[in-house]
């Protein structure tokens, strides 16, 4: 179900990295069962090579963040958008073959290496690792696209997956007065993700030339921890559950 392809270049700037990166997927083999494979760009076809940048893209930019590298940060593909493999390596978990998950990315302002992710695998597992990285964000996010009315009456789609300099917006939603709304969809919210929606509804506000108090703040989760009603009311963010009926 769960496999991890690491890519690299025997010339790049980062042999002195390739020896730990293969003992820690050794250890996650032995550990977790997940297969691993290592793959030289040089034992790449033409083709893979041209295909492997539309692949990374395929991952949802919520989950992935921003992968074309900028200012300090190396990421996947180059500022060209072609594949970085001289300055980092990469790796992508696959879930039943399809791409989950990529390193090196910049989800937010947190920069993430191989190594981060690796490690995470080798000390939770796969699927406790999953459930972390919040990858049930993505059918809430395909719910609220297709009844965006069942967060009001009048509520419209207005788009999916905005990037802004503040991040990616994973929904952006318009009510019945015309205001948007800033969506941030957790599994299991907390107070990090009041700021998370604060900030990203101020760039949106900003980017589009409106006053921050004509945009709603909502966050949808399917659980939230602490005391995240009150930290939600006092930042003027808007809070929803979703929840299960038995009907019969």
């Amino acid at each position: 179900m769960y496999k991890i392809k690491l890519y690299f270049d025997l010339q790049g700037s980062y042999q002195n990295r390739l020896t730990m990166l293969h003992g820690l997927l050794e250890d996650i083999k032995k550990k977790w069962n997940v297969s691993c494979e290592e793959t030289e760009v040089r034992n790449l076809s033409k083709e893979e090579i041209k295909n492997l940048p539309s692949l990374i893209r395929s991952i949802p930019p919520q989950v992935r963040g921003r992968i074309v590298s900028s200012g300090h940060h190396v990421l996947p593909l180059s500022r060209t958008k072609r594949l970085n493999l001289r300055n980092t390596p990469i790796t992508i978990l696959k879930i039943d073959d399809a791409p989950a998950d990529v390193y090196p990315h910049l989800l937010g302002t947190n920069y993430a290496t191989p190594e981060d992710f690796i490690s995470r695998i080798l000390r939770v597992g796969p699927s406790e690792y999953l459930q972390a990285r919040g990858l049930l964000e993505e059918p809430i996010i395909k719910i609220l696209a297709d009844y965006p009315e069942s967060l009001g009456k009048g509520t419209s789609l207005l788009m999916i997956s905005h990037e802004t300099e503040a991040g990616v917006i994973d929904i952006i939603l318009q009510d019945v007065k015309g205001n948007p709304i800033v969506v941030e969809t957790e599994t299991r919210a907390k107070d990090s993700s009041v700021a998370q929606v604060c900030r990203l509804a101020a760039g949106y506000a900003k980017s589009n030339g409106l006053s921050l108090e004509q945009v709603r703040k909502m966050i949808v989760c399917l659980g939230y921890e602490g005391q995240l009603e009150t930290t939600c009311e006092g930042s003027g963010v808007e809070l929803y559950k979703l929840v299960i009926y038995r009907l019969v």
